[in-house]
């Protein structure tokens, strides 16, 4: 009788043990994972309680896909290229295209032009305000001389009800600022250690062999998805150290 007792007391314990474990792991897979599902989808879905997000403008994001030689790193032009984000967020544009100046056109649903702005390297655009719900998309044409054609394109999904609804795939995070960032994945450790430092917390990260495929021996990039609840412009001046460190050209 006592055997059967300890048994099934014993028996609890590790189903206990193996459904906290479980839980833990699947939430930690899903915000892991975000970095693969930006890569994969080109889209982020953001959590209630981001008021700040940073879009990047990845370098070589000017690179028509359709040049005879491919020049870009990474398989969108904004990073993400689809976000989808509660009401009343505050966004801006983060330059890491070296050695150009990008312009982000932003226009409402019919199509009105709503803001504007040329966006120098290493630094960012104003912020723009999104109180209403919508879909909103920005471009940037003539781009490339080579390819005359070739837009720089994204979406800005505010308040979706639908996705808000089924949003099993969203990061759950407790951060009102969040941001992508790619950087060398050979050099990840000084500047996850740097970001750290500066209280910028590492919510996903995900690397890959870019677009070039001048890597050897594996991956050569990570995107990372950051998080932080300091101030903007603190965050800012750590992404303009990295950004300016890179070896991109």
């Amino acid at each position: 009788m006592n055997f059967s007792i300890v048994s099934i007391s014993a028996l609890l314990i590790l189903v206990s043990l193996i459904s906290s474990s479980t839980i833990s792991f699947a939430q930690n897979s899903r915000s892991q994972n975000i970095a693969s599902q930006i890569l994969n989808n080109q889209t982020l879905i953001l959590p209630k309680s981001v008021r700040n997000f940073v879009i990047l403008i990845p370098n070589e994001a000017h690179e028509s896909p359709l040049l005879p030689k491919e020049q870009r790193l990474i398989n969108q032009p904004y990073v993400p290229q689809h976000l989808f984000a509660p009401q009343n967020i505050n966004i801006v544009w983060f330059s890491g295209d070296v050695g150009h100046t990008r312009k982000v056109t932003l226009e409402d649903q019919n199509s009105k032009t709503i803001f504007d702005s040329s966006i120098k390297f290493n630094s960012i655009s104003p912020t723009i305000s999104f109180n209403n719900s919508g879909t909103f998309s920005y471009y940037e044409e003539d781009a490339n001389s080579v390819d005359p054609n070739f837009v720089l394109n994204g979406t800005i999904t505010i308040n979706d009800p639908q996705i808000q609804s089924n949003n099993n795939t969203s990061l759950q995070s407790t951060h009102e600022i969040m941001s992508t960032l790619m950087v060398p994945t050979k050099d990840i450790k000084e500047y996850t250690e740097l970001l750290e430092d500066n209280k910028v917390d590492i919510l996903g990260q995900e690397s890959f062999i870019d677009l070039r495929e001048t890597g050897s021996g594996g991956a050569n990039q990570t995107l990372l998805v950051l998080g932080s609840n300091g101030q903007m412009d603190e965050i800012i001046s750590v992404f303009k150290k990295i950004t300016a460190s890179l070896p991109y050209s």
